[in-house]
């Protein structure tokens, strides 16, 4: 089922970004910019892993990784919504959408029966190709996305410190929860394609948690959105707000890598 969301204004937005501390941060230093002079274009952030195309800006990157920390914490840790449910996702959505992202599009949908042999890596990267085929979206950039966002898995499987992030955040009881997201920057704006996936009832794990799975062997759900963050809204000020609201979380719940 499609949500559709407005924008909220910029004054409305700094005060919603200073409502959601999280429970068990301290503040951090002003003088101390966090994440200003990094260069990874990949990072897992709690149980998602997000991918951002080469040559975001630093300011950008900390703005969606922040983003994505503080809506997803917040769901969980205040709002204690179990995760991988449909009011998850929608208080998640709202969550984002008050921190300045607009989606293009939204749904939360069971996923159907896929072939034998169909892991749930490969099923969630083929969510992201067919939700940009569905969209008005179109360009090399954007078509790249779904490699992003396979490069990025990749990747974080070979960093111990990011993959035990991933591995903790994700992994349930016989099954797991997560989130892979790619971003593009262009024209004033930035992108983001996210596809969460919720599986249970697994009987058989292979290789990796959750990921190699046989992703016909669970009951599943995805929510699937596409959303835009018009970058006017991202500057020191906002990030900042953001700093102070995630505190010393940031250090436990970010792992940043290149691909």
């Amino acid at each position: 089922m499609e949500r559709h969301h407005k924008r909220i204004i910029s004054a409305k937005r700094r005060k919603l970004i200073a409502a959601y501390k999280l429970p068990g941060s301290r503040g951090v230093n002003s003088a101390m910019p966090m994440d200003m002079a990094d260069d990874s274009n990949a990072a897992v952030v709690n149980n998602g892993v997000i991918s951002f195309v080469e040559g975001m800006s630093a300011l950008n990157r900390e703005y969606i990784r922040k983003s994505y920390l503080l809506a997803s914490s917040y769901v969980s840790d205040v709002l204690k919504i179990h995760r991988g449910t449909e009011a998850w996702y929608d208080e998640f959505i709202k969550v984002m959408v008050s921190l300045g992202w607009l989606p293009m599009r939204s749904s939360f949908e069971r996923v159907s029966r896929s072939g034998k042999g169909l892991t749930v890596q490969l099923a969630v990267l083929n969510m992201i190709t067919a939700m940009l085929a569905s969209t008005s979206l179109a360009g090399p950039v954007l078509a790249a996305l779904p490699k992003l966002a396979a490069d990025a898995l990749e990747t974080m499987k070979q960093q111990p410190a990011s993959f035990e992030l991933f591995k903790r955040n994700s992994t349930v009881h016989q099954g797991g929860d997560f989130g892979l997201a790619s971003c593009v920057e262009s024209a004033g704006e930035v992108t983001m394609v996210l596809v969460t996936y919720s599986s249970y009832g697994v009987s058989k794990q292979v290789g990796l948690p959750f990921l190699e799975w046989d992703s016909s062997s669970s009951e599943a759900f995805s929510g699937q959105t596409c959303l835009v963050l018009n970058t006017s809204v991202v500057n020191e000020k906002t990030i900042q707000l953001m700093r102070e609201s995630a505190g010393d979380k940031v250090q436990l719940a970010i792992a940043k890598y290149r691909i």
